[in-house]
């Protein structure tokens, strides 16, 4: 297998971690066929061999769209942390997975934003009570309301931001997102 690199959050993919959070995807990667970033969901198109990870310059963002990021990196801290949260919740073995690895590709898109924006640290946020959910059902309504939000978000604001390179990440990051709207809704 040729060593890949995500040209959205920077991690190289190999034949060691391509099935990393397997259970956040729909189709799964294969050794001989990678369909997703196995860090931050993105797809195929954005899986490279040479070319350079997506990187801005913060000093030419303006102000609206630093504010943008940094919403953006609170809204997938928030939703990294509900999936971790409900995967203790859950009854389902699968569906717990399923939060797991969606907790840790969520929190990739933090990390993505944190960088793109030059921010010094992930935001501590408070946590609420996730226990209020009693089924499995209601979690998984949840999640797919938190990732319709998250398409929104990502569409509405890409049409404000001032760089080239952040509007290609919010539009890959939108598609993850849809993606998981599917996944939450089965």
């Amino acid at each position: 297998m040729k060593e890949l690199k995500c040209l959205v959050c920077g991690m190289k993919i190999n034949e060691n971690n391509y099935s990393f959070n397997s259970y956040a995807f729909i189709n799964k990667n294969r050794e001989d066929y990678i369909l997703y970033c196995p860090f931050c969901g993105v797809n195929e198109v954005y899986l490279k061999e040479y070319e350079d990870v997506y990187s801005v310059d913060v000093n030419t963002l303006d102000s609206k769209t630093l504010k943008i990021l940094d919403h953006a990196m609170k809204l997938e801290v928030f939703n990294g942390e509900f999936y971790a949260e409900a995967s203790k919740l859950v009854k389902d073995e699968n569906v717990k997975r399923e939060f797991y690895d969606l907790s840790k590709i969520e929190y990739m898109h933090a990390k993505v934003h944190k960088k793109l924006g030059g921010f010094k640290e992930l935001p501590i946020l408070n946590k609420p009570d996730y226990t209020k959910y009693i089924s499995d059902e209601e979690f998984l309504e949840a999640a797919s309301k938190r990732e319709e939000h998250a398409v929104a978000y990502y569409e509405k604001y890409s049409k404000e931001i001032c760089d080239d390179v952040v509007i290609k990440v919010f539009k890959a990051l939108s598609d993850v997102e849809k993606e998981h709207v599917t996944l939450t809704e089965n």
